[in-house]
């Protein structure tokens, strides 16, 4: 049976609608795979692989805890080393996340697309949406939030002469601000939120676990804060650090959502028309 005139000319305007969108997308991919666009995300994530990775170096070898502490005091403060502060952690995370992002710029895929083609892009998206972005927000918000509050709480006056000021903040701002920017030069596709939030919240609990293990065996806890809490307010405390990470997670995906709204509109309108 032959077509009727409307149905040709709604499978005409289909079609159009489809090459439409094709093109669209090609030129959206042109913009954002090619010239300045594309070496300024190379620029941004070269730059902040160097500072993280040198900020770790900087943190394990050339910050040393003072001179003249008693043998007890000593085994309190070396107890889990400075493996045993989030913010040492968060910033390994940034240099690894940087550093696969990094490759991935080189050696994988970064066009917007319906699903990421290779295993570095995968890779590269699930480790900013699950830990890198939100873990670094965690770690600024919380530690600035304290320090303008009270800041013998968390970083003690007596640590500027052996910490300095550069590296707190390639510490607990530049991880903050890094992650906004690699926001707004990267497209990707958050995982699902079981995946995102099971990852997120399950890097917490672990961390707090091990808290936990460095304040039995060294007897005292990693901040001073904790010192000063009743069990309960610790639990306040512990629980309010994972709620604040998962919000940084939501926040993070918010923020992603509405950056790239027109790439996800033609991304649904092609999926739309594919089936």
């Amino acid at each position: 049976m032959t077509k009727s005139k409307k149905q040709l000319r709604e499978l005409q305007a289909a079609r159009e609608a489809a090459q439409a969108n094709t093109a669209q997308l090609e030129t959206h991919n042109d913009a954002y795979t090619s010239g300045a666009f594309n070496y300024l995300r190379f620029l941004v994530h070269l730059l902040a692989a160097a500072q993280f990775s040198y900020g770790i170096y900087y943190y394990l070898l050339k910050v040393h805890w003072p001179k003249g502490l008693h043998e007890e005091e000593e085994l309190k403060t070396r107890w889990g080393g400075k493996f045993k502060y989030l913010t040492f952690l968060d910033v390994v995370l940034q240099a690894i996340y940087h550093t696969v992002a990094l490759l991935n710029d080189l050696f994988g895929d970064n066009t917007v697309n319906l699903a990421p083609k290779s295993c570095l892009r995968q890779l590269r998206d699930y480790v900013f949406a699950t830990f890198a972005f939100p873990i670094a927000h965690n770690v600024a918000l919380s530690f600035w939030v304290i320090y303008l509050w009270d800041r013998e709480l968390i970083f003690p006056a007596a640590l500027d002469a052996i910490f300095p000021s550069w590296l707190n903040h390639v510490v607990h701002t530049n991880v903050a601000l890094l992650a906004i920017m690699d926001v707004f030069t990267c497209f990707r596709h958050y995982p699902s939120r079981l995946a995102g939030v099971t990852g997120n919240s399950s890097f917490m609990i672990l961390y707090i676990i091990w808290v936990h293990i460095v304040r039995y065996f060294s007897g005292v806890w990693v901040y001073p804060l904790l010192e000063m809490l009743s069990m309960p307010l610790r639990f306040v405390m512990f629980g309010g650090m994972i709620g604040l990470s998962l919000v940084c997670y939501f926040l993070g995906e918010f923020v992603n959502n509405i950056v790239w709204a027109p790439e996800f509109k033609l991304l649904h309108q092609k999926k739309i028309k594919q089936r």
